[in-house]
C-alpha cells in the first residue's frame, strides 16, 4: 500500500514539475521575444485552425 503512495505522490509531483517548466517557459517566451514580431496568443491560432477545418469540411 505505501508503495503505491509514493507512486502517486512522485506522478503528482512530476506532473506540477512539468506544469511549472510549461508556464515559466511561456512567461520568458512572452518577455524576451523577438521585438520586431507581432505578439500572437496560441488561442487565435486554435481558432485560425478550427476555421480552416471548418472550411476545408464544407469543400
Amino acid at each position: 500500500m505505501e508503495i503505491s503512495l509514493l507512486l502517486v505522490a512522485a506522478l503528482l509531483y512530476l506532473g506540477l514539475a512539468l506544469g511549472l517548466i510549461v508556464v515559466v517557459d511561456k512567461l520568458v517566451g512572452l518577455v524576451f521575444r523577438d521585438p520586431r514580431r507581432p505578439l500572437q496568443l496560441p488561442s487565435f491560432d486554435i481558432g485560425r485552425a478550427i476555421a480552416a477545418s471548418q472550411k476545408f469540411y464544407r469543400k
